[in-house]
């Protein structure tokens, strides 16, 4: 199994942050979805995904996102990589799926 981690924190403004470390793939998501689930039955209006430490995300990963992004007002991606913002930039989700720095 691919090397991942996940953890939900709540940063000084009540937003929920997510930590994501290592490879984000069909058998790791599940794992990533028992993680977020607390943060998203509280109905949240944001929710940030640092994934500064995310090596690589697969087709499944990303469109777990989205679905997120479904459910909240404005999903965040904090410290993507260059390669995950060009993938994410080319799929057309820049909108979608809000990246700072």
């Amino acid at each position: 199994m691919a090397e991942f981690n996940a953890e939900l924190t709540t940063n000084e403004n009540g937003t929920a942050v997510v930590a994501v470390r290592g490879e984000l793939d069909i058998q790791t998501v599940p794992q990533l979805e028992a993680v977020v689930a607390p943060a998203l039955e509280a109905n949240p209006t944001r929710l940030v995904l640092d994934v500064s430490e995310l090596r690589f995300a697969d087709s499944s990963g990303i469109a777990l996102w989205v679905r997120w992004a479904a459910q909240v007002d404005e999903l965040e991606l904090l410290r993507p990589s260059p390669l995950l913002r060009r993938v994410l930039t080319a799929m057309g989700l820049e909108q979608k799926l809000r990246m700072t720095p």
